[in-house]
């Protein structure tokens, strides 16, 4: 059984995330339109401030985090009992990785031919020694490589991959309670970084901890059918959350802390609909399907997106002299986009999917779980930004009314 929401979320917060980089290289932007509006068309002045929800896209990144702390610990939820960290380990690795590296290589490649087309020097940036090493954001003074710098978020989500087994632990042997106490140390201790004025503490795990175990928090009571009942004041909270951060970012306000608006957000709209607003995802509904397509290949457009548009820019400011002027270059980009990353799931993406499954059956053949079981029914489900889960979701230990939680979610068979 697999739950829509997490590939329709995936599929939605990807198309954000995209859209909203889309506008550095293909757009000459909102102020420069609103400042020289004289130069530009009625129709260009329009889309201009109809662009501005997409300006505050950025921080859809928080859904992915909670998504992940959700998909990470739903198996284990189910299962109990530690994880067996060394098939663990390998899964974690060859979903993430080999991926990010092949990008990595691509994005080096392409700035090569950029520099020779342009009869400039290459040179090669210490930023990609780091980021091969997903330590980018603790070197290099934080710096991304230049063709893509969305890439920050792979060693936070890499570090959460780190971390998880600890915050098992503690929850196995100390309870939630305890649970929360480290999470609260791990998000002070992000504040303090951020206090300190060190560029580190938007880069490391410690700020997004509250956030990611949110998600496995939702995943614990989901499968023990332990839920609150949804009421008014959660969906009132959800409207709110969802309406007033990014209203708060277009006047200014500091994005370290309309992140937690966002997680606040995301973490209530992935509780609704897996629980009352279940009944909205129909699988079989045409707007459904192709979010939940989008869902599959998300951390494959997540990866190469940035690229593509750098690229995309850099040939049109050659032929045409100056960024496009229309927001719907980049909202056209955005969707342009989408075949490409296609093409890498299948080439690169889905193949690292079918090695980790084969290494860690190997591994957990050699020795049995410390309970008697079989490593391998260990399932971990696919919780980076963007890939689709290939083993059944488990289904709640509590699948009836109570709690008030309608957990009727029609299966997919996969």
């Amino acid at each position: 059984m697999n739950l829509p929401a997490i590939d329709v979320l995936r599929g939605l917060a990807a198309l954000g995330v995209v859209w909203y980089h889309s506008r550095v290289d293909l757009w000459v932007g909102f102020r420069e339109i609103q400042s020289h509006a004289e130069n530009y068309s009625n129709l260009d002045r329009w889309l201009s401030w109809a662009s501005l929800p997409v300006s505050q896209l950025s921080s859809l990144v928080m859904l992915f985090f909670v998504l992940s702390g959700f998909c990470i610990h739903l198996p284990q939820a189910k299962r109990g009992g530690m994880v067996d960290r060394s098939a663990y380990g390998i899964r974690r690795f060859f979903r993430i990785y080999p991926a990010y590296l092949v990008t990595l290589i691509l994005c080096y490649v392409a700035t090569v031919l950029l520099g020779l087309a342009s009869r400039g020097e290459p040179k090669f940036e210490s930023s990609y020694l780091w980021s091969t090493l997903l330590l980018q954001n603790w070197f290099a003074d934080g710096g991304q490589i230049d063709l893509n710098p969305s890439l920050w978020s792979i060693p936070v989500e890499a570090e959460f991959y780190l971390v998880y087994p600890l915050l098992l632990l503690i929850f196995l042997h100390r309870g939630m309670r305890a649970c929360l106490g480290f999470t609260l140390v791990c998000t002070s201790v992000g504040w303090i970084l951020h206090f300190q004025g060190l560029s580190i503490a938007e880069g490391a795990f410690f700020k997004y901890a509250i956030i990611w175990n949110s998600g496995a928090w939702l995943a614990e009571k989901y499968m023990r059918g332990e839920l609150p009942v949804w009421t008014k004041w959660h969906s009132t909270l959800m409207i709110f959350s969802v309406t007033v951060t990014p209203a708060l970012g277009l006047v200014g306000a500091d994005h370290f802390y309309l992140d937690y608006g966002w997680g606040l957000g995301a973490f209530l709209l992935l509780w609704w609909l897996i629980t009352d607003g279940a009944g909205w995802l129909d699988e079989e509904a045409r707007w459904v399907k192709p979010l939940t397509a989008l869902g599959t290949i998300s951390y494959s457009l997540y990866l190469i997106h940035f690229p593509l548009f750098k690229v995309g820019g850099t040939i049109w400011v050659e032929y045409f002299g100056s960024k496009p002027e229309s927001f719907l270059v980049p909202t056209l980009a955005t969707f342009s986009a989408i075949p490409f990353a296609w093409c890498f799931f299948k080439a690169f993406e889905n193949p690292s999917h079918a090695w980790a499954r084969q290494l860690a059956k190997r591994w957990a053949s050699r020795a049995p779980a410390r309970d008697g079981s079989n490593a391998t029914a260990q399932t971990v489900a696919s919780d980076k930004p963007g890939t689709h889960p290939d083993n059944e979701t488990p289904a709640p230990a509590n699948r009836t009314m109570e709690s008030g939680n309608p957990l009727s979610v029609t299966p997919i068979v996969k």
